[in-house]
């Protein structure tokens, strides 16, 4: 049975922690990016073969970043990708895109915001979380 953590949640980024009878197995970062495709993102399968009208439609699209320390097998793969691609509410101007990413030494940090910003920093986010005040967290936590 896999279960989920939410580790943080802010306006535009989620961190959730996928768990399977109690061992992490990846990391999901969903990043709400406010921006439309990139051209690198064009390239991607399927959008390579969508037509560039509607590929330019979208004005705004979610990142699905799945972090492991290891290639994730196809079975577990499939099941987080379907899981999270429920996340986001697909319409004609909204899209996401889902992607892997290895990471060896994820497993070697505390989870703390130094742990967050190298997970963001090592997936090609654009996202720097700054410190903030412990006294805050929790209102943070609930933005």
């Amino acid at each position: 049975m896999i279960s989920l953590h939410r580790v943080l949640k802010l306006r535009d980024l989620e961190i959730f922690q996928v768990e399977r009878e109690g061992t992490i197995l990846s990391y999901v970062v969903i990043e709400d990016t406010r921006k439309p495709f990139t051209e690198e993102d064009k390239k991607l399968d399927p959008l390579c073969y969508m037509d560039e009208e509607d590929i330019n439609a979208i004005l705004n699209v979610f990142r699905i970043s799945i972090i492991n320390d290891e290639k994730l097998n196809e079975e577990d793969s499939d099941l987080i990708r379907s899981f999270f691609s429920d996340f986001v509410n697909n319409t004609n101007l909204t899209n996401f895109i889902i992607k892997e990413y290895i990471q060896e030494d994820l497993y070697d940090y505390d989870i703390d915001i130094k742990f967050f910003n190298k997970i963001l920093k090592d997936i090609g986010s654009n996202y720097i979380i700054e410190e903030f005040d412990e006294m805050n967290w929790i209102y943070l936590s609930q933005d």
